[in-house]
């Protein structure tokens, strides 16, 4: 197990044991990562806390290895500058002006193209 592993457990069982509640989502060593609970094992976690059952809690703790899988989640990209189209100045389009017989013959390939 890697120490990203570990600290993953550990803080899940921080977060489960401070708040009552099982945690989807987690932050660790600056990493936002998503929590999946295999079969029905955050349910139970939930009905162990509810009726205050400390040793079943427990005994699920123990089962979190293998009931509990992790996505890092992408960075936020509200950090970066937002990227904005470039105009030239007046208004003016950048794009080249098409000479009237290159539109012809691009019309004539498209409407030869629906007939096939």
């Amino acid at each position: 197990m890697t120490r990203v592993d570990l600290a993953i457990l550990h803080e899940i069982v921080r977060v489960i044991q401070a708040r009552a509640k099982v945690p989807e989502r987690i932050k660790i060593q600056k990493r936002d990562y998503q929590i999946t609970y295999l079969e029905d094992h955050r349910q139970r976690i939930e009905e162990a806390l509810r009726r205050h059952d400390t040793d079943r809690v427990n005994m699920l703790f123990g089962q979190l290895t293998s009931k509990v899988k992790y996505q890092l989640m992408r960075q936020s990209t509200t950090s970066q500058k937002p990227r904005t189209q470039a105009r030239a100045p007046g208004g003016r389009s950048t794009t080249t002006a098409r000479s009237p017989a290159t539109t012809r013959t691009a019309a004539a390939r498209r409407k030869r193209a629906r007939a096939r």
